[in-house]
């Protein structure tokens, strides 16, 4: 799909495409690919989704998604036409058949979220409302590497990316507010941890 998926099944038919048609392994290049270079709302949307599976539970790749988010979220706040990402990251390979099936068993809900969420309060997701999405992704994947420390602490920052990515494909700015609100409460755990 050359334009960026414009819905949540969208998103999840381009990646249940792409690895359908792959030979046993899926690069992130060819995910990216597949649901466009200039889509930044769909690559935080599953960079976050990613880090709420248990494969976050492995040391060190809640820190390597956290550094591809503030990756992704610096380019949008600059304006960059399309999303650059190192060759080594565009490497990485996962199971075609896993991703397939694990993006399928994600399609029905998807359909219900896709019912609830339309484009409303654009101004959220465009020029300095998107810019200001942008920079909060990168104060949110700063922090997401001290809370490795704290199991299942991560689920939260996760979580406010994949709303933020949520909102930005859907250009659904009720969404981006709630992302928002979580946030906040994600740097205000990474503060209690400091502290505790």
């Amino acid at each position: 799909m050359s334009d960026s998926p414009r819905t949540l099944d969208d998103v999840i038919l381009c990646v249940c495409d792409t690895a359908a048609a792959s030979d046993g392994k899926v690069s992130l290049e060819e995910v990216r690919d597949a649901i466009g270079g200039r889509a930044y709302g769909p690559l935080l949307f599953m960079a976050g989704l990613i880090t709420m599976t248990p494969v976050s539970a492995v040391p060190g790749v809640p820190t390597l998604l956290a550094f591809t988010v503030v990756l992704i979220a610096g380019q949008m706040l600059v304006g960059c036409e399309t999303v650059w990402l190192p060759r080594w990251l565009l490497k990485l390979k996962i199971k075609g058949a896993s991703l397939e099936k694990g993006a399928r068993s994600a399609r029905r809900p998807a359909q219900f979220i896709d019912r609830l969420i339309r484009p409303r309060m654009t101004g959220m997701t465009e020029g300095v409302g998107r810019k200001g999405v942008a920079l909060v992704c990168i104060l949110v994947g700063v922090l997401t590497p001290p809370l490795e420390l704290i199991p299942f602490s991560t689920a939260i920052p996760a979580a406010t990316i994949t709303v933020f990515g949520l909102g930005l494909t859907a250009r659904d700015g009720v969404v981006v507010l709630a992302a928002l609100s979580a946030g906040l409460m994600a740097i205000g755990l990474v503060a209690w941890a400091v502290v505790a």
